[in-house]
This record gives C-alpha cells, sequence and structure tokens, in this order.
C-alpha cells in the first residue's frame, strides 16, 4: 500500500515534526473539536507515523496542550507601551485575534474541555493570563506611578482573559476593536493607582 511520503521519513525529526503535527492538530480541532479529535488522523494530515505522534504526546490531551503552547509562545511578553492602558491593550489584543480565528476558538473549546476533567490542557489555558507576563506589566506600572497598591497582576490580566473566552465562546461573538478597549479601560479603570 503506498500514500504520501512521511515527512520525518529519512531525516531527523525534530522542529519539522512538531510544527507539522501542531498545525495538523489546530487543524482538526478546527473541523471535529476536541471529542472527534484522532491522533491517526493528526498523524496522517501531518505526514508523520502515529507513533512519532504518540511517542511525544501519548494522549489527546497533551496534543491540545502543545498546540495551545504553540500559539501562546508567539505572544511573547507584554510590549512597553509607557502607559498601563496600552501596555493592557498590547497584551489583550493578540488573545483578542487569537479568540477570533477558527483555530483558536477550536482550541480554547479544547482546553476548557480537557479543564473541565483536569488534564492537560489547563495548564496551556493558563499560559494566556501566565504569571510572568502580568508581573512584568505590573512592575513597570508601579515604576511609573499607576498601580493601585494591592491588586494582583495575576487576577487582573486572569480578567481580561477570562471576558475574551467568555465572549468568543459563551456570547459567539468577536472581540472586536471597539469592544476591547471597553474592556481594557473597565479593568484599566480597577487598577489604576487613585490620581
Amino acid at each position: 500500500m503506498t500514500g504520501p511520503p512521511r515527512r520525518d521519513a529519512g531525516r531527523p525529526r525534530g522542529a519539522t515534526v512538531v510544527s507539522a503535527v501542531l498545525a495538523a492538530v489546530r487543524a482538526e480541532l478546527a473541523e471535529t473539536g476536541f471529542e472527534g479529535l484522532s491522533v491517526e488522523r493528526v498523524a496522517r494530515r501531518a505526514e508523520v507515523n502515529k507513533t512519532s505522534v504518540y511517542r511525544r504526546w501519548p494522549t489527546r490531551e497533551a496534543l491540545v496542550a502543545a498546540a495551545m503552547e504553540g500559539l501562546l509562545e508567539e505572544f511573547g511578553d507584554s510590549p512597553d507601551t509607557g502607559s498601563l492602558r496600552g501596555d493592557l491593550l498590547a497584551l489583550a489584543a493578540p488573545i483578542a485575534d487569537l479568540a477570533a480565528r477558527p483555530d483558536g476558538v477550536a482550541l480554547l473549546r479544547a482546553a476548557l474541555a480537557t479543564t473541565a476533567r483536569g488534564d492537560l490542557g489547563g495548564a496551556a489555558l493558563q499560559r494566556a493570563g501566565d504569571g510572568h507576563s502580568a508581573s512584568s506589566l505590573a512592575e513597570r506600572a508601579r515604576a511609573r506611578g499607576e498601580w493601585r497598591p494591592g491588586v494582583d497582576p495575576q487576577q487582573a490580566i486572569f480578567t481580561l482573559v477570562g471576558a475574551i473566552i467568555h465572549r468568543t465562546l459563551l456570547e459567539q461573538a468577536g472581540p472586536t476593536g471597539e469592544w476591547l478597549e471597553g474592556l481594557v479601560d473597565i479593568v484599566h479603570r480597577g487598577i489604576r493607582a487613585d490620581p
């Protein structure tokens, strides 16, 4: 039986295979959702042997977590815009962009489905408001005198992330620019230092 040549045939396994598999996971999730996600179909779409997939990611939950991690790594640290409001908007905008994409919606749904069972998707979902980004944003704002004492940076960021997820998954509406700016304004008013 012949089929398409495997990406991992005749060359070292590495970033190319990982990239192909994670792209296949996102595409499969967008088509089938988490419940329909099949490691065999992911391997076929990525043109790799399914044992290569199982070796790195032994469960569907691990695949979802890796796919989410891959997207979240693109965000990096929130840039220093010179103002707390600007920093909050710069942090929230890529998350809103992700939530507006079909593969982003599929990943969010899958991460939430796996989180409900206590699996790996929750760890990846938490990266969207990880402590490093939140604390560096807060440190900059404190240095400028903009951060109100006693406000937990991670809680503030989770407020943003949670509202974006709510808007996308429960309201089934896009986190548009105007809506996102309104959300950032609400969070900003709640955490900024009194003038």
